[in-house]
């Protein structure tokens, strides 16, 4: 390093830079003292005398800017080399009279060494801290500072701006500022924390400022301008750029300042804004902007648009050609519809002037999204823009014109679209979902559409509804002539959809001068089409009323081959007074026609469809309805357009007579006929002819005229009415009524003959005449007397109904019938007994009244079912009153025999109680029952919610019978006297009814005789199950003594048995048999007897041959008195005055007249009808018999052997006693007696052998043997 530098010092040139540092070293010296000496000065003598210097800086400061300044004060600041001077209460004289000065509160400036070359105030940093600014630009256009007037036409002004500009920096710090522009409208602007910085460098100028605006105005706002130019009175030389940095705008409060953002009430974002200007001239601009939420009001009292997203980037820029340029890149906008634009591009050029044209360009617009906007513009003439309200996807359009753009003389379009759509305007059709290309001139153009994923047609002058497309193929060409006369060629339409395939051809002309709507030459063809969606493709020339009928009446089958053809002037459609054709041909296939509402379908229609200008006519050579073939038919209509269109139907049917039923069933004749088809059934076959004509705007109002031809039917009429055989007849109906003559039938095993008519105030009548057989007719509504009647009658019914039956009376004198039916019922065949009955319509129900002869009268009132709702019968003389509900029936006569009515109800199983509540009053002298009488019968039998209660009162008896739930019977008699008197002499016992159908029974008697002898209480308990009825309780209990009775009886396999257990208990056996009769047979004796009893058959009869079981008996105390054969079976085993009347021994003293038992014991086991009798013992004072043996209960036989042994030593020892006077004779006599076991008695001991019967028993002695023989065989 020391070398090269001593190098270099060496050479010449090294002395010449010694001496030169030297000099800049002494330089540097001196200078370093005179700044040091200037900062002496300054620190010690300047500023301490600043305030001379007020008055020199004031007028400096008033010349440099043109306005008079005062300065309040002045103080400075030294801060190492630099001065910084503070001037405080600065005003600034505004020149116009009467204006308000310009104050600021405190201003700091650095002088500048440029002051001393300028030799005028240069400030390095002029700083204005806090500051209130007030900025206004007035309608005028000039500008106000604080009042002060910044124009740079005055030379003050412009001086003052220039001194400014002349300024190495100006700084303006935390300023209030206040602008407001008069000129543009705006309301005042309050910025708050502004800081605002003009510098000046070598490039030029820089301005930036920064400020806060309102809360919610803005996030940022930054505005900065570049340019080269220094005076402002060479403005227009300058070169330059501004850009305005804006963001977290918030238009809803900005729009209160900005007067033009009153079409942008809302919405937040940002923007940048730069902008090139040269020689006083915009040079280009560009823009980008990020806006959300942001809400459109195109016309001031218009309604809003809702855009959500608006962004891109715009740039405007001169042309060329002296015109403008704009290109608009990345533009995405989104309205509620859609998105507009998706990155689009869009670019336009202008010209004005003489040359005026131009031509855009655009891609990758959605117009769907601009249907918004454009609904709220304010188009004003170009309102159709409005009104088509356009759809869809414009993939690329270019545009040239020439002249003004709103009416270009020359101009060509050509484009690109898919989806694209627009509303319909006056005759230009709406459409949607159409793709394809477009070009077109002034001259004409072509449009060619190939769509496949479908379109929507939509000419709400021509169609009701729009007429939706899957596939079409188009190709149309338009030429444009003078006078406005347009030419438009379809070279080919194809289109589909789910109803049709069809190709359309034609021309079309409008010209204003020969037609408003046009001249038409086009032809379709249609391969086929659902018949449904007929109605869809008529114009709506075709009325609404037809075409409403035709989209219900349609209901399924296709139209196949269909030819279209329409030619002619437009304006006369349908070209019914002539100047054009329309005609549509077609052959239907299985075409299903609803004509009426209510009506049966005509289905499977096949024949010709034809539309032929304003008429329309089918010709069905088939079809069928309700499953009956028709013949041919014809569907038309006249005039599809009128305005009372009427439809008529005319053809006719053969078949099945239950399908033409079915048809009138089911169709309004039904309502028309007043319901006389409905329950109508008929077989065999007939033959119909049918016209109707129906109004379509009232297809109520339909006028029917029909008849129907019955070919050997057989009819059902239903409501009771018997079916009708062989009928022959026609029947005529209309929509006002029905009308027959003579249709003949066979019914009720006779004949007879219909004649119906309708009277001019719409009453039908139906009028019958004819005969029937009375069994017939009684098998037909009463089977069960039908073996009680025959014979033929005469008979007329007469029906009339009016909208409902009116009356029906059915009238015969039954001459000829017989009748073996019980009093009063019975009849001869010569006998006549006039049969009225008739019924009407009594509010809500129907009335019906029948009288036989003068022996029946019934009156009843039935529910609009035919069930009944209320009535009552009399019989005889029955009285009685109508009730509110239920069935009443009033019988009263001097004598009923009620076997053949009991034998009647019983025939068939009995009659079944009726579904509606009955009561039964009867009264009569006598009531004969099987030969048995009731005297002074009364019977009131009523319902109750479980069955029937009967009150009955008789000289017999008295109480209730009652019938409740699951057939229980309950009977609750005060008396029942027993055995009933029969018609002839004497008297029976009550027999046995038959038990196989016992029902559960609860039965209380409280006082039962029997012969006029008092049997006690009775009461009875039983249940029915499946197979079994059990005897829960049977007692019957009296003073003497009581019965008890259990028991069942079951049936199985077949077989019935049944099982008593028996208990009877007296304290007096003499006076328990008294009750029944045998009042001399015991006398006195507690008696006691139980026994358990089975056998075959039911528990109301024993039958002997099985009858098992056993049977024991006691009974002490007692004496047989005498003895009558038949008491008993069981009882004449042990009864012994037979026996003792036949011993013609010895021992007439020990029976006598009776026989008294001290007690009696013994068993007899029973064994298939057969007893035996084993120890039965009776033991008495006079002696002790023991029986023993068997008995036949069936055959009443017997076989017994008694031993009878005479209680004899006691009477000897008495006797001995008695005979000696000794009492210890007698004493020891009877001693020996009782140690010895009676050895006389037995000494006298006999055997007997009982048989015989019962009634005539047949007593012999075995044996008598010696007094050492009996003692040996004992």
């Amino acid at each position: 390093m020391n070398a090269p530098r001593k190098t270099l010092m060496s050479l010449p040139v090294g002395a010449t830079l010694k001496r030169l540092a030297r000099a800049l070293a002494v330089a540097g010296g001196i200078l370093a003292g005179l700044l040091l000496l200037l900062w002496a000065w300054l620190a010690w003598y300047l500023l301490p005398n600043l305030g001379t210097y007020k008055p020199q800086l004031e007028q400096e400061l008033s010349a440099a800017l043109g306005h008079a300044v005062h300065i309040g004060s002045l103080t400075g600041s030294l801060q190492g080399p630099v001065l910084t001077l503070a001037l405080h209460q600065v005003e600034i004289d505004n020149p116009n009279p009467g204006g308000y000065p310009l104050q600021l509160a405190e201003l700091s400036a650095r002088p500048s060494w440029k002051s001393l070359i300028s030799w005028s105030p240069r400030f390095t940093r002029i700083t204005l801290t806090a500051p209130e600014l007030s900025l206004r630009r007035a309608r005028d256009g000039h500008l106000y500072l604080n009042g002060i007037v910044l124009d740079g036409s005055r030379s003050s002004d412009s001086q003052m701006l220039d001194w400014l500009l002349e300024q190495d920096e100006i700084r303006i710090e935390q300023a209030r500022l206040r602008w407001r522009d008069e000129a543009m409208g705006l309301a005042e602007l309050d910025l708050t924390q502004g800081n605002l910085s003009l510098v000046q460098g070598l490039f030029g100028h820089r301005l930036t400022l920064t400020a806060h605006a309102p809360e919610g105005w803005l996030d940022a706002f930054r505005f900065q301008m570049t340019w080269r130019g220094d005076r402002l009175e060479n403005w227009r030389t300058w070169r330059g750029k501004f850009a305005l940095d804006v963001g977290g705008a918030n238009l809803a409060d900005w729009r209160r300042t900005l007067a033009w953002l009153a079409h942008m009430p809302a919405g937040q974002g940002g923007a940048r804004v730069e902008a090139s200007f040269a020689d006083g001239q915009f040079t280009s601009g560009q823009a980008r902007f990020d806006l959300k939420n942001v809400v459109l009001r195109p016309e001031a009292a218009g309604p809003l648009v809702a855009v959500p997203n608006l962004s891109g980037e715009v740039e405007l820029k001169p042309g060329a050609d002296g015109g403008s340029e704009l290109l608009a890149r990345n533009l995405v906008a989104q309205t509620i519809d859609g998105k507009l634009f998706d990155r689009a591009e869009f670019r336009a050029r202008w010209r004005e002037g003489a040359k005026a044209g131009g031509s855009l360009s655009l891609s990758r617009a959605d117009l769907g999204a601009l249907r918004p906007l454009l609904r709220v513009l304010p188009l004003g003439e170009n309102a159709a823009w409005r009104a088509l309200d356009p759809d869809g996807f414009v993939e690329e359009v270019t545009a040239d014109w020439q002249g003004s753009l709103a009416a270009p003389g020359r101009y060509a379009v050509k484009g690109r679209f898919s989806g694209l759509g627009w509303q319909p305007v006056k005759l230009l059709p709406g459409i949607s979902g159409i793709s394809g290309e477009l070009d077109f001139s002034e001259r004409g153009g072509m449009l060619r559409l190939s769509d496949p994923d479908g379109a929507t047609l939509t000419m709400p002058s021509v169609f009701a509804r729009p007429i939706e497309v899957r596939k079409l193929d188009a190709a149309v060409r338009w030429t444009r002539q003078p006078k406005g006369v347009v030419d438009v060629e379809l070279e080919q339409v194809d289109l589909k959809n789910a109803d049709l395939e069809a190709r359309v051809q034609g021309r079309y002309r409008w010209a204003p001068d020969e037609s408003a709507a046009g001249l038409i030459d086009l032809t379709a063809s249609i391969p086929k089409v659902a018949a449904t969606a007929v109605p869809a493709y008529l114009p709506l020339v075709v009325g609404d009323d037809t075409r409403a009928w035709l989209a219900g009446a349609l209901k399924a089958g296709q139209a196949e081959n269909a030819q279209l053809k329409l030619s002619g002037n437009l304006d006369r459609f349908p070209f019914t007074d002539g100047g054009g054709e329309f005609l549509v041909t077609a052959a239907t296939r299985n075409v299903s026609l609803e004509y009426g509402e209510g009506w049966p379908w005509i289905t499977h229609i096949n024949g010709l469809l034809e539309f032929r200008n304003a008429g329309m006519l089918v010709k069905a050579t088939d079809a069928r309805s309700m499953n009956a073939a028709i013949g041919p038919t014809t569907v038309s209509i006249a005039d599809l357009g009128a305005d009372h269109p009427h439809l008529l139907v005319d053809g006719g049917a053969k078949g099945a007579s239950a399908d033409f039923v079915r048809f009138m069933q089911q169709s309004p004749l039904n309502t028309m006929l007043d319901g006389f088809p409905q329950g109508l059934k008929a077989q065999g076959n007939g033959q119909l002819s049918l016209r109707l004509d129906i109004p379509l705007t009232d297809v109520k109002a339909i006028a029917v005229a029909g008849q129907y031809a019955f070919l050997d039917n057989t009819l059902e009429l239903g409501h009771g009415i018997p079916a009708l055989q062989q009928v022959r007849g026609r029947l005529a109906f209309s929509e006002r009524g029905v009308s027959a003559r003579g249709i003949a039938f066979q019914a009720l095993g006779g004949y007879g003959r219909l004649d119906a008519d309708t009277q001019p105030s719409g009453l039908m009548r139906f009028v019958v005449n004819g005969r029937a057989d009375a069994r017939a007719a009684l098998a037909e509504y009463v089977p069960p007397l039908v073996p009680n009647v025959g014979g033929m009658t005469p008979f007329r019914l007469v029906i009339d109904v009016n909208r409902q039956l009116k009356s029906l009376q059915l009238d015969s004198t039954l001459h000829g019938v017989t009748s073996d039916l019980p009093v009063p019922f019975a009849k001869r065949a010569d006998a006549s007994w006039p049969l009225r009955l008739t019924i009407s319509p009594s509010g809500t129900q129907s009335r019906l009244t029948l009288r036989l002869g003068q022996e029946v009268r019934a009156q009843f009132y039935l529910k609009d079912s035919g069930a009944l709702a209320r009535g009552a019968v009399w019989v005889a003389q029955g009285r009685g009153n109508l009730p509110r509900q239920g069935l009443a029936i009033y019988v009263a006569s001097p004598s009923i025999d009620a076997a053949p009515w009991l034998a009647l109800l019983g025939r068939d199983g009995g009659g079944a109680m009726p579904d509606v509540p009955l009561t039964l009053n009867l009264q009569a002298d006598q009531v004969s029952i099987d030969g048995r009488l009731l005297h002074a019968v009364k019977v009131n039998l009523e319902p109750r919610s479980s069955g029937w209660s009967a009150r009955v009162d008789a000289r017999e008896l008295n109480g209730t019978v009652s019938l409740g739930e699951q057939g229980r019977v309950q009977m609750r008699l005060a008396s029942l006297s027993l055995p009933l008197a029969r018609q002839d002499e004497g008297d029976v016992p009550v027999a046995a009814n038959s038990n196989e159908s016992l029902p559960s029974l609860d039965v209380q008697i409280d006082r039962l005789t029997w012969k006029d002898r008092s049997m006690g209480k009775l009461t009875l308990m039983s249940t029915r199950q499946k197979n079994e009825w059990k005897l829960d309780r049977f007692q019957l209990s009296n003073g003497d003594g009581q019965i008890n009775l259990r028991g069942v009886q079951r049936t199985q396999d077949g077989q019935m048995r049944s099982q008593l257990n028996v208990q009877l208990d007296s304290a007096s056996l003499g006076k328990l048999l008294a009750r029944i009769g045998e009042a001399d047979l015991v006398r006195g004796g507690k008696f006691r007897s139980t026994g358990q009893l089975e056998w075959q058959g039911g528990m109301t009869s024993i039958q002997w041959p099985s009858l098992s079981g056993e049977i024991t008996l006691s009974a002490e105390s007692g004496q047989f008195t005498r003895a009558e054969p038949g008491v008993g079976r069981l009882l004449g085993l042990t009864t012994l005055q037979s026996l003792g009347r036949r011993l013609r021994f010895d021992f007439k003293d020990v029976f006598g007249e009776g026989f008294a038992f001290d007690s009696i014991n013994g068993a007899i086991g029973l064994d298939n009808g057969m007893a035996t009798l084993n120890d039965f013992v009776v033991r008495g004072p006079a002696a002790t018999i023991t029986l023993t043996g068997k008995a036949n209960l069936v055959r009443e036989t017997q076989n017994l052997t008694a031993r009878v042994l005479p209680s004899l030593s006691e009477g000897v020892a008495i006797a001995a006693g008695a005979a000696t006077l000794n009492p210890l004779v007698g004493a020891a006599a009877l001693a020996a007696q009782k140690l010895l076991q009676d050895p006389l008695g037995k000494l006298f001991a006999s055997e007997y052998r009982i048989t015989g019967t019962f009634a005539s028993p047949k007593i012999d002695s075995v044996s008598r043997t010696a007094p050492a023989d009996r003692e040996k065989n004992r």
